[in-house]
């Protein structure tokens, strides 16, 4: 298995507030985006934070020792709620950081076996041969309204109302946090970005991509790339964990 991640401020903003997180030790692997709001609130203080909580996991982690799917669950869970309090009780604290967030998806993979912790608009795919399937799903007004009729999904992408979350970390002491687990095949690869790609490079083309590059640093690259040249208007990560699982005999 392979990691690489990248991030980027894009064309437009001035500061970048994603940050990311990504390692792999024989079959453990721990894959994390995260995009922090807030603006003047201290938006890149927030994912940081996020990104810290993921650091202390993943450094508490025996990598030879599978854990059970309940265990795994479990793990993914205390990441989000600790990064969550750890964000919360910092904005409580500095006046100028009140009202800062940030988004926030976590993939522990142990074997072929992934555990996504999941909060935001920040998205995980799986993609394998001929196929790319999104595993998390957007908190976000957008959402709602594809899902009450009110907005096409091909829409979508040029919709103004494509920024607004309606979950987030470090807004609230108390945190939903969406679970999602995913049998992943031999040689399939994931990626985690922030919606600073998805809001310029559709789903196929992330596949096309995927396809013709193997390198997943360079896959990483190529899709920043490919975001800024249509515009790079919010800041842009990519996490990606390619070639995942042995060859069995």
């Amino acid at each position: 298995m392979q990691v690489a991640s990248l991030t980027n401020c894009g064309l437009v903003r001035s500061r970048n507030e994603d940050s990311c997180f990504v390692k792999a030790d024989t079959d453990m692997a721990l894959l994390v985006v995260a995009d922090g709001m807030g603006g003047h609130q201290a938006g890149n203080v927030a994912s940081s934070l996020a990104i810290s909580a993921a650091e202390k996991l993943w450094n508490k982690l025996d990598c030879s020792v599978s854990p059970s799917a309940e265990e795994a669950r479990k793990i993914v869970n205390h990441l989000v709620v600790d990064a969550n309090k750890a964000i919360f009780a910092e904005a409580n604290n500095s006046s100028s950081r009140r009202g800062m967030g940030t988004t926030l998806t976590a993939g522990l993979l142990c074997g072929n076996s992934l555990t996504i912790g999941h909060v935001g608009d920040s998205r995980a795919y799986l993609i394998k041969d001929d196929r790319i399937e999104l595993l998390t799903k957007d908190h976000s007004l957008l959402e709602q309204l594809i899902e009450s009729g009110q907005v096409r999904p091909e829409e979508a992408q040029n919709h103004p109302q494509r920024h607004i979350v309606t979950r987030a970390l470090g807004l609230s002491e108390d945190l939903e946090v969406d679970i999602f687990e995913e049998d992943v095949d031999d040689q399939a690869s994931l990626l985690f970005c922030t919606d600073g790609l998805t809001s310029l490079v559709y789903d196929h083309e992330i596949l096309d991509l995927s396809k013709r590059i193997a390198d997943p640093q360079v896959l990483a690259k190529a899709l920043i790339d490919l975001a800024n040249e249509r515009g790079g208007y919010d800041n842009i990560t990519v996490v990606i964990a390619a070639g995942i699982g042995r060859q069995r005999l």
